[in-house]
Parts: C-alpha cells; structure tokens; sequence
C-alpha cells in the first residue's frame, strides 16, 4: 500500500513475502496467488507491496531469460501487487543466511536482485531497497576479510550508480545490524558502510531489535542523520495478535520515532516499511492458508491504522 504524509514523503508498507519462500518462478507465482491477493482483498486496496525473496537460482533464472522477468512483472501487476524491495538476506532457503560479503557470491546475488529490482519497480517509482546481511558474522573476521568486503562494497556503489544511470533507477542496499555479526549496532553501520555512498548504501533498521535491544532509537536516527545515510528499510513485527506475539517487543515508539525523522528531513529516503511474519507464522501456516492470509492481512491493517494515525493518508 502507498501512503503520504502531508510534507509530501511516500510510504510504501508491504508485508515481507519470505514468509512463504519459493524456489522456482511458478511457485513464487503460485504463492502470491494463494497468500497475496486475498491479503489485499481482506483490505479493500487495489493496489498492495509484498517484499519479495529470491533464491540465488531463481535470481539467477530471471536475469538470464527477460522473458521470465517481464512475466513476472506482469504476473504482479495482474494481480494488483507491486514490489519496492526485495529481501536479500537469504541463502539457498529463506533460513539460511548465505555467504558473507567477504565472498564473491554476496556481491553477485545483489548486484543480480538491483538489476531485478530496477525492473520491477513500477514506472512512476524511483526508489527501490534491498536488505542485506550485516557484512558478516564476528567468529572468525580477521582484518584482512574487512579489505576484501569493503572493496566490494566500493564495487557495489560504483555498479548502483551505473545500473541508476541506465536505468533511472536508484537502488539501495540497506545492511541490517544484528546481534553476533560485524555490524551489531547502527554506529558500526555507519562505520563500515556510511561513509562508501549515502546515495546508494545504508541501513535497514529492524525496529523489533532496537525495541529490545541496548541500542536507543533517537540515538541511532540522530547518527543516520549526521552523516546522510539513508533508512533503505524498516522492518517491524507488533504484539497485538494473541499469546504467540506476547513475548515480543513493542515496536510502535520506535516506529514513530523513525518516520517522524524521515518526515522532519533527518534522514533520507523514500519511507519502505515492511511487517516482518516469520517469527509469527508457524502456528498459522500449520493451519493452512487461510490463516496465514487472516494473520497478514491483521498485521497490514495494524499497520495501515497507526500510519494514519500519524497523519498519513492512503495514496492512490
């Protein structure tokens, strides 16, 4: 769904499609059939977000056969879904993470999903999100593996900018802070990647980490803001459905707290906002698609509702 705060800033909000992965283009059609479109009835739009993932093969499949690509596209847009950002986080499964960005096959997969992107996105869209691992995981990261990463991160920028160039597209690699990893908190972030190319590299904020983490959301938007990164993408996941989401943090504040500075100028960037439904699924796959779709379409509308609630306005 689009949404427009009264400054004029677009907000896309979309539900993360990984929650149901498919390792082939049919079953990723199939999916968003059975899932995607009775979410977007259940809210009354017609027109709704879904963040895709991609396998490395299925990635792999579209960039080789256009064909392919421009069935996809119109698979979306018959189905009245669009998409501004895909998940690229994965591995071989939705589970896995994959390879670090000290390796070849990290830089391939992204570059492979920009130049899927550039041409997903819809025509009247400039911006589209990547997400993508936080460089690496700490265990085992000698100095010499920060080389080799951040040369591929200068690749990176230096290939977005020609893909923006070719396509009038800007995509952006969003890298997601993480317990464990290399970049644990958004000050690391910017440290390793905020200074390569704020246009096109900068930082997923997942809000459900900084709710019940160490780190202070005002803290980590002021840093975003005083170097020009831009928030590539908000992840959130709220607990208002039942017993399953009790545990979890209250991502509302945080929420805010973010796209208040995205409307206030001090931080850059089209407003991407995805639910994330993978800690929420299992009991409701495990009864079928029906609930999954109920569970999605509720967390949408959570969504939608306390946008609005902040002054935005359904866009067409």
């Amino acid at each position: 769904m689009r949404l427009r705060h009264q400054d004029g800033t677009l907000v896309h909000l979309s539900y993360n499609a990984g929650v149901h992965p498919a390792e082939d283009l049919e079953n990723l059609i199939a999916h968003l059939t059975r899932y995607a479109v009775p979410v977007r009835k259940r809210l009354g739009v017609a027109r709704m977000g879904v963040g895709l993932w991609l396998s490395p093969g299925v990635a792999d499949h579209l960039i080789a056969d256009r064909i392919e690509l421009v069935r996809l596209r119109r698979s979306l847009e018959e189905r009245g879904l669009e998409v501004v950002s895909l998940n690229g986080t994965g591995g071989r499964n939705q589970e896995a993470p994959g390879p670090d960005w000290a390796k070849p096959e990290r830089y391939r997969y992204t570059m492979a999903l920009a130049r899927i992107l550039a041409f997903l996105l819809p025509d009247d869209v400039e911006f589209g999100s990547i997400s993508t691992i936080p460089i690496g995981w700490r265990r085992d990261w000698p100095a010499d593996l920060h080389s080799i990463a951040a040369r591929r991160l200068e690749r990176l920028s230096r290939e977005l900018r020609g893909l923006h160039s070719v396509t009038g597209k800007t995509i952006r690699v969003g890298f997601e802070p993480w317990p464990g990893c290399v970049l644990e908190t958004t000050e690391q972030a910017l440290e390793r990647v905020g200074d390569i190319d704020p246009q096109h590299l900068g930082v997923c904020l997942d809000a459900c980490n900084l709710a019940g983490g160490t780190e202070k959301a005002g803290a980590a938007l002021r840093g975003l803001a005083a170097v020009g990164a831009p928030v590539v993408k908000v992840g959130h996941v709220h607990n208002h459905i039942g017993d399953a989401c009790q545990e979890l943090p209250s991502t509302s504040s945080v929420l805010e707290d973010t796209l208040t500075a995205m409307f206030s100028g001090a931080v850059t960037g089209t407003a991407h906002i995805e639910v994330e439904a993978h800690e929420l699924a299992t009991p409701p796959r495990a009864k079928g698609p029906g609930a999954l779709v109920s569970m999605l379409a509720e967390e949408l509308d959570w969504a939608r509702t306390n946008l609005t609630a902040l002054g935005l306005r359904l866009a067409a």
